[in-house]
């Protein structure tokens, strides 16, 4: 008896010591999961703490011009010469350069009395032939064409005349100011001579030189902006020639200035276009893309806050954006805030995801 309580002790002992066992087991397998938790814990805090907090944006369609700058000359829009059509002295002068004329305004006086004088001796032999064949053809004693043919003859000396007269006192032919001019009195001109030019206020154009790829890319009608001590003023591309320049190699454009301005024949200017355009391609701010070794990326943020570093083609750009050849969904979250901490593999809390807004345009260059 005493035998089979012993052995019942034993059996209770052995029981006892394994559950003990199992207990001390169960306090350890706790206490290793415990302290994995709180290191796990303590670890993401301190990461939290590290990263970076950026925010991002998206790809978007729009347009993209490409800008050029370059140095034109200002020449007067409207320009009208005053030429010579009678030899002769120049007798009075009534303007000078800076003068301000209308049209039909008197420039100079010229002496033409020689060419006056046989223009009218011309005049008056032709008048008596056509008087005299006048009667004769109201009589019915010469034909409709022999008269006709004298009075030809008579109206040609007649307006031959009136023009040497006329022409000795040569007027402006058009509004503007005066330029150019250095005639003097008693000065003997040919036929021909420019005595000076008129040069309208109402506009100005400026003259400049393109390169056959800039050419390409622009038209009559095409905006430009003329910058001239700081100040802007609009115009219009007006003429483009399509022969090059042999002097400078470049083709020759010309542009109206619409603005209201007070340039100076021959004076440079800086004139501003557009000469490449992109429309409804995909586009990013210059800000939000790096180089490395000349080859452009950007940094986008996937599904778990983990920063990529993405290489890029670039097409068009300007001052602002950059055409983004890459084919990029929408939906890719792109850094647009820079940190230090932005490497590849970075995590990051992301404070905004901004909203993009295409600009789509039918218009076609």
């Amino acid at each position: 008896m005493e035998e089979k309580v012993v052995n019942g002790n034993q059996q209770q002992g052995k029981k006892n010591s394994h559950i003990a066992l199992i207990a001390i087991g169960i306090i350890l397998l706790v206490g290793v999961v415990f302290l994995v938790i709180r290191r796990l814990t303590v670890s993401k805090k301190a990461d939290l703490t590290a990263i970076a907090s950026v925010n991002v944006t998206h790809i978007r369609k729009g347009n993209i011009d490409k800008e050029i700058s370059v140095m034109g000359s200002i020449l007067p829009n409207d320009t009208y010469f005053v030429p010579v059509k009678v030899a002769g002295d120049i007798t009075k002068i009534y303007v000078e350069n800076g003068d301000y004329v209308k049209k039909g305004d008197p420039i100079c006086e010229i002496d033409a009395s020689k060419e006056i004088e046989a223009a009218r001796i011309q005049y008056d032999t032709a008048k008596k032939s056509y008087e005299r064949m006048r009667k004769l053809y109201n009589s019915g004693d010469i034909s409709l064409q022999n008269f006709e043919s004298v009075k030809a003859q008579y109206d040609a000396a007649k307006l031959q005349y009136d023009t040497k007269v006329e022409y000795a006192t040569p007027v402006a032919v058009g509004d503007g100011v005066v330029e150019n001019t250095n005639m003097t009195v008693n000065t003997t001109v040919s036929v021909g001579t420019v005595l000076c030019y008129i040069t309208s206020e109402e506009s100005k154009e400026i003259n400049f030189g393109v390169t056959e790829r800039v050419l390409s890319g622009i038209k009559v009608g095409d905006k430009v902006t003329v910058e001239k001590s700081g100040v802007k003023y609009d115009g219009y591309i007006s003429n483009v020639a399509n022969l090059i320049n042999s002097s400078n190699g470049l083709f020759n454009v010309k542009a109206v200035i619409t603005s209201k301005n007070s340039f100076a024949s021959g004076v440079l200017a800086k004139v501003t276009f557009v000469y490449d355009r992109r429309n409804n391609v995909n586009i990013l701010p210059n800000e939000l893309i790096y180089y490395e070794g000349g080859l452009p990326y950007i940094y986008v943020v996937n599904d778990d806050n983990v920063v990529n570093k993405i290489y890029i083609e670039v097409g068009v750009e300007n001052e602002r954006t950059s055409e983004v050849l890459t084919n990029i969904d929408k939906n890719v979250r792109i850094v647009s805030t820079w940190n230090n901490s932005l490497a590849e593999g970075t995590i990051v809390n992301v404070v905004k995801d901004e909203e993009v807004y295409d600009d789509i345009t039918s218009e076609v260059r």
